[in-house]
C-alpha cells in the first residue's frame, strides 16, 4: 500500500455498466506446479480470495470467462525460458486449478500471448453478451493481468482490477504494477469493494449460457469458417447442377 500513488479525487465505484469478470491465467504452470513458487509464497490467501470472488460472481449471475496461456507453440517461449531460465522450467499448459476451474456454461478463451484479447475470441464474447465493464483477476500481476486489462482497456471497456485477487513473483512488484496504472488505465477495488458492489451490477443484456464453454483460438475459428464456407459451396454446387438437369 506504500507504493500507491495519492488519488486526490477518486472515482466512485457505482453500479455503471453490465460487468463480467476475467479470471486470468489461475493455472497450475504458474501457481501449484510452479517449482519457483514466488507466487504462493508472497500471495498465500490467493486461493480463498478467488473462489470467494468466483462464488459471489456467479450468486448474483455475474458471467465469468476465463482466460489460459497454451504457449507451447507460441514464438515467444524460447525468449521468455531463455531470459528467465529459472521461472519457466514447466510446460505451460492451460490446466486450471481447482479452487478456479470453470463451471459448466462459463467460457473459457485460450491465448497464445500475455494479452487474453490478441488474436482470440475474448472481445468478440463480451460484446456478445452486451458487457460494458469487466473485473479482471489472476496470475500474474505485472504480465498477463496487466496485458488483459490494458487489452479491456484500449477496446473501451470500463476496467476494475480486483487488486487482492492477483498475485506476481512478489508484493513489491504486484504493488508496483498497480501503483503505476491505477487511476490512468483501471480502477481497483477489493473483494470487499465486490461484494457490495455485485448485488447493484446489470446482468448482462444476453445470456452467457448461449457461449460455447471452450471458445477457440483464431486458427481454430478460421478452421471453423473455412469448413462451413466449404459446406455451403458444396451445397450451392449441388443445387446448380439439380437446377441444370430439370
Amino acid at each position: 500500500a506504500a507504493l500507491r500513488l495519492p488519488n486526490p479525487s477518486p472515482a466512485p465505484l457505482t453500479a455503471d455498466g453490465r460487468a463480467a469478470l476475467i479470471v486470468v491465467d489461475v493455472q497450475t504452470c504458474w501457481w501449484s506446479l510452479s517449482p519457483c513458487g514466488l507466487a504462493r509464497a508472497a500471495f498465500p490467501n490467493l486461493p480463498q480470495r478467488t473462489a470467494a470472488l468466483l462464488a459471489m460472481a456467479r450468486v448474483h449471475g455475474v458471467p465469468i470467462v476465463h482466460v489460459r496461456a497454451n504457449y507451447e507453440g507460441s514464438p515467444h517461449v524460447a525468449t521468455m525460458r531463455r531470459l528467465n531460465p529459472s521461472l519457466n522450467t514447466v510446460p505451460i499448459l492451460p490446466e486450471p486449478e481447482a479452487w478456479a476451474r470453470e463451471r459448466p456454461g462459463e467460457p473459457v478463451v485460450f491465448k497464445s500471448t500475455f494479452d487474453g484479447f490478441f488474436r482470440t475470441e475474448l472481445e468478440a464474447c463480451l460484446c456478445r453478451m452486451g458487457v460494458t465493464r469487466v473485473l479482471v483477476c489472476g496470475l500474474v500481476t505485472s504480465a498477463c493481468v496487466l496485458s488483459t486489462a490494458l487489452g479491456a482497456f484500449h477496446r473501451g471497456f470500463d476496467v476494475l482490477l480486483v487488486e487482492d485477487c492477483c498475485a506476481d513473483r512478489s508484493v513489491a512488484r504486484h504493488q508496483a504494477t498497480v501503483a503505476m496504472y491505477a487511476d490512468y488505465c483501471f480502477r481497483t477495488a477489493s473483494t470487499q469493494d465486490v461484494s457490495e458492489l455485485l448485488p447493484r451490477l446489470r446482468a448482462p443484456s444476453r445470456a452467457p449460457q448461449a457461449l460455447p464453454v471452450h471458445i477457440p483460438g483464431r486458427a481454430g475459428a478460421v478452421a471453423a469458417g473455412e469448413k462451413a464456407a466449404a459446406e455451403a459451396a458444396k451445397k450451392a454446387a449441388e443445387a446448380a447442377e439439380k437446377a441444370a438437369a430439370e
